[in-house]
């Protein structure tokens, strides 16, 4: 047990002096941390865009370009002088001397020479006095884009108006990576609000989009321009007119209107054009354009041509923004000069003779009546025909005054009368008496009977 015992107390011993030195003793200083040391960037060039059709501009950003002086290496820990760089293209075109800063960084532009046949190049940014620092980037030139162009519908109207706009010809538009750019619309240099979409996509050099005049926009001529987002130099413009209220229909005229076989000169006017371009056209063959005025008027000569048959032809003038904005005017082509009418005074016409009127028992002598004898010949006869009819309308029996005037007797020694009629002139006798002859009786009376 005692040798135990012995071992167990010096091992406590052992710990509680190490305990002791670990709470008195003084604590031991840690080594200062040392900073990091920065690593020297490897130089490198990046080309933006990294595409882009001959004339295009590019921008060159190098990097780790920090030991590249007038002096050689540059000392520590600041360079001696400024840094100089050269980018060129490749075959020695352009030459562009830059100098970077303290963190040997620059950024300097190219312009991709004219006439380059598309392909693949080398772009190099060289330290003039440390030819080791000698970096390349490839820039692919692209097939020359079809000409930019814009189109707005309509081209002109009041504030608030909704006008659609399509473009074409931005195949040149593109973003990093090669992917399709978008354009950005502008009205006269600012911001176009309402534009739907605000940033327009470009699909195969194409895009449409729509946007609404500014409720503070001046009733005049104003510009609206499309432009690629980072690339402005792919862009594209047109002109809108607000107008205050509808403006005055175009309309042309012609002096002179007609001319004869030979051609000759002729005189336009026009009015109601409120665009900035006209197009003068000859039976669809445009021939020249003209500016308006600020009233929308202009005036233009052009001749006929001398071998152009007699004929009518069409003389058009229209917005050269807005081929539907537009009037014409025919004109005609003679095959002689026009004769003026002259007046031819009336010929007397002879009468027609009208033949005369047979007469049944012609006088070789005759004599003219009275008009009054023939007027009041035919009264009277008018009179006495009334009067017989009235006469034959009231004839009935007969009284006895009318017997008394119109019936007599007388007695003779003759046999007995048997009859007495009263004759009539239109008929049978109208009345019969019959008398018989007796003493005298004394007074005798007459009594009419009814045939």
């Amino acid at each position: 047990m005692l040798p135990f015992a012995r071992w167990a107390g010096l091992s406590l011993t052992a710990v509680l002096l190490s305990t002791v030195f670990a709470w008195g003793a003084p604590p031991v200083a840690t080594p200062a941390a040392t900073p990091p040391v920065r690593a020297a960037a490897a130089e490198s060039i990046t080309l933006d865009p990294a595409q882009g059709p001959a004339g295009s501009t590019v921008r060159v950003h190098g990097y780790g370009f920090e030991n590249c002086t007038r002096d050689g290496l540059a000392p520590k820990p600041r360079p001696a002088g400024p840094i100089e760089i050269r980018a060129t293209w490749e075959g020695g075109g352009a030459v562009t001397p830059v100098t970077a800063d303290a963190a040997g960084e620059f950024e300097t532009e190219l312009t991709v020479p004219s006439g380059t046949a598309p392909g693949s190049y080398d772009v190099t940014a060289l330290c003039l006095v440390n030819s080791k620092l000698d970096v390349t980037a490839t820039f692919r030139v692209t097939p020359a884009p079809e000409p930019t162009t814009l189109a707005l519908e309509p081209a002109k109207g009041a504030v608030g108006t909704s006008v659609s706009v399509s473009g074409s010809g931005f195949g040149g538009c593109s973003a990093d990576g090669g992917r399709a750019g978008a354009v950005t619309l502008t009205w006269d240099g600012g911001p176009l609000p309402g534009v739907t979409p605000a940033r327009i996509p470009v699909e195969a050099g194409a895009f449409t989009a729509e946007f609404t005049v500014p409720s503070d926009a001046d009733a005049t001529a104003h510009t609206v321009t499309a432009a690629c987002a980072g690339g402005e130099q792919v862009s594209a413009e047109q002109p809108f007119t607000v107008t205050a209220e509808p403006g005055p229909q175009p309309a042309v005229t012609l002096d002179p209107a007609s001319i004869r076989v030979g051609g000759g000169p002729v005189d336009l006017t026009g009015s109601g054009f409120g665009c900035a371009e006209v197009a003068l056209s000859w039976e669809g063959e445009q021939w020249a354009t003209v500016t308006p005025a600020a009233d929308g008027t202009f005036a233009a000569r052009f001749d006929v041509p001398s071998d152009a048959a007699a004929d009518s032809y069409a003389v058009r003038a229209e917005c050269t923004d807005d081929p539907g904005t537009g009037a014409e005017a025919a004109f005609t082509v003679t095959g002689a000069d026009p004769v003026s009418p002259t007046p031819t005074p009336p010929t007397p016409t002879p009468p027609t003779p009208t033949p005369p009127t047979p007469t049944p028992d012609p006088d070789p002598d005759p004599d003219t009546a009275p008009v009054g004898v023939v007027v009041g010949s035919g009264l009277l006869g008018a009179a006495l025909l009334a009067l017989a009819g009235y006469v034959f309308l009231s004839h009935g029996h007969r009284g006895p005054r009318w017997v008394r005037d119109h019936v007599g007797s007388r007695l003779r020694p003759a046999p007995a009368a048997t009859d007495v009629t009263e004759p009539s002139g239109t008929g049978p006798p109208t009345r019969s008496v019959r008398l018989e002859p007796h003493p005298d009786p004394g007074d005798q009376t007459l009594k009419e009977e009814d045939p």
